[in-house]
This record gives structure tokens, sequence and C-alpha cells, in this order.
């Protein structure tokens, strides 16, 4: 229950001092809605000169009955008084660039992550978080998009803690592997996403891959609430580290926890045999944040909640119901 846990949500005392703001970067994606969603759950009524949001336009962000004001980064000149923890959780992805021209992309996300170290220069920064990924580990797998993508996250990893030691401020880097739950966007560039879709809309699920594919997810709100805690922990050090889930599931157990969420026990699952290798493992060392959830009281979300909840927010959105 939430009431038995929050005496040991180290975040929720920590914003409940006057001086504590917070600035997400990113605020309309995936993680960033999740822990503003957080943010909100602690404190519904926080002025917005204590969470200020950034995206690439000025809008309003529609959660908990709530329209907090999202902020255009380029035209920020300061965050104000106070104590600020920064959340840098945008990205400027392939579909926002002409051609998907990877060199385009690479130039903007770096200017993004400078305007980004030159908003937590300004401010009184207790912490500035950047969202990572665990295909840092896996620098040359996947096509060139994603192999550039690895790069720039592992040279933005670098960046960052050069900052850190130059300026003698905060920082925690977690790195994502598998995610679920609610705020879920690009849908089917994610094996869950696109499994949910597929059995949705076309009643089967197609798995192409010709070995054992594992994976471990996380529930994208407890990471939320997990990185929330972790970012205003003093003892928490500058080394990144892996949001790996408790659970480890190969795609077959999978796309069978789907038909479970979508009602159906036995869904149509098109594969050819899995081969004998040893698979590809995609799962993070979880121990770092699996000992932060724990601390902070909690057990791990299960799979089939964590399904659960990306299905009923697909639903919810109407996703599942186009074609």
């Amino acid at each position: 229950m939430e009431s038995a846990i929050m005496p040991r949500c180290k975040f929720a005392a920590w914003l409940a001092r006057p001086s504590s703001c917070v600035a997400i970067v990113g605020a309309s994606g995936w993680i960033g809605m999740a822990l503003t969603d957080h943010v909100l759950a602690v404190c519904p009524d926080l002025p917005p000169d204590r969470l200020r949001l950034f995206g690439s336009s000025r809008r309003p962000l529609q959660l908990r009955d709530q329209r907090p004001l999202i902020e255009p980064l380029d035209a920020l000149s300061g965050l104000g008084n106070g104590e600020w923890l920064i959340l840098h959780a945008a990205i400027v992805g392939g579909d926002r660039v002409d051609g998907g021209d990877l060199q385009e992309m690479r130039r903007r996300n770096d200017a993004l992550l400078g305007r980004v170290l030159a908003l937590a220069d300004m401010a009184d920064t207790r912490r500035l978080v950047t969202v990572s990924s665990g295909a840092v580990g896996r620098p040359d797998m996947g096509p060139p998009d994603r192999v550039a993508y690895t790069a720039m996250k592992r040279e933005h990893e670098a960046v960052v803690a050069d900052w850190a030691r130059r300026t003698g401020k905060s920082v925690l880097v977690p790195r994502v592997f598998n995610l679920g739950g609610p705020f879920i966007n690009h849908t089917e560039a994610y094996a869950l996403g696109a499994f949910i879709l597929a059995l949705a809309r076309r009643g089967r699920i197609t798995i192409g891959a010709a070995d054992p594919v594992f994976r471990s997810f996380v529930h994208v709100s407890e990471m939320a609430r997990v990185i929330l805690d972790m970012a205003v922990d003093e003892a928490q050090s500058a080394e990144p580290f892996d949001v790996g889930g408790a659970e480890v599931v190969e795609l077959g157990a999978l796309a069978r926890a789907v038909g479970q969420a979508l009602g159906r026990s036995d869904p149509p699952i098109e594969r050819q045999e899995p081969g004998d290798g040893p698979g590809d493992w995609y799962v993070g060392d979880g121990r770092r944040y699996q000992g932060a959830l724990f601390r902070r009281g909690e057990h791990p979300t299960p799979l089939a909640r964590t399904v659960a909840d990306t299905v009923a927010y697909l639903a919810a959105t109407g996703a599942l119901d186009e074609t």
C-alpha cells in the first residue's frame, strides 16, 4: 500500500522542503511523463515555479487531472531560486530529423545535452540525472542507426562524467533496458508494445528471432519512483547503473503474458523453432537498482502487472483499435 511505503520515500521528504524544485527535460516522452506523474502524485499542489517541464514546444501536458505547461528549452535563460533536481530524459529521435540523417540526429542531441548542462551550471543543482541506455554495454550490436545511438549514449555518459568532475556537482546515470507500463510511445519499436498491438489488431503474434531472446522488464512508474529517491540520496555514486528487472523472460513467455492480459490464454504465436545457441540476453545487472527499490520498501512489479498496465494505457488511448 502506498501509505505504508511513503515514510521511506526519500524524494517525498526532500520535496516537502519549500526550497526543493524539479526540472524535467523531455517531459512528454515515456520516461519524462512517468517522472512528472510521480512528482505530481507526491505533491499535487506543487507551484509552477517549483516544477518546470521542458520539451520541443510550448504546450500543456495532461496528467492526473492537471495541465502543467511544457516550455521550450531553447528560450530558457535560467531556472530561478531554489535547490534543483534536474532530470534529462529527452532524445531527438530519427523520426524528428529529415530523412533520419544520423549525423544531424547526433548534432541535435549533442546540442540538447549542452543546453541541459548549461541549465545545470546556472542553477543550484542538487543533482543532474541523465537517462542512458543498456545498449552502451553492446556497442557493436544492431543496424547502423542502433550502433550510432549506442555510441552517442556512451559518449554522452563521458561528457556528463567530465562535467561532474569539472563542476563538482552530483550526477546519477541510470541505464534503461526494457520498460513497460503507462505513457508508452513509439509503441511498435518495443517488443512488448509490438506484441500487444499485433495481438489486439491482427489476432496473432509473430516472433522473428531465430534464437532465444531474453529480457527483463521494469515498470516505468516503479522506475520513476526509484530514480527520484536515488536522485536525492547523497550516498548514491556517479557510476552508471543498470535498471534491471528481477524477472527474466524469454520472448515466447512474454507473448503468452500479453495474451493473458488481452484475455487470450493461448494466443496464436508464429515462430520458427529457436536454435540451440545461448540466445540474446539484454537484461542488465539490476543489483544496485533492486537494492534501491528494496530500501524504498517496495517489491519488484510482477511482469503480469507491467504487461496489464501497458495494455490498459494503450486501450485507453485507442491504440488497440487502430489498423
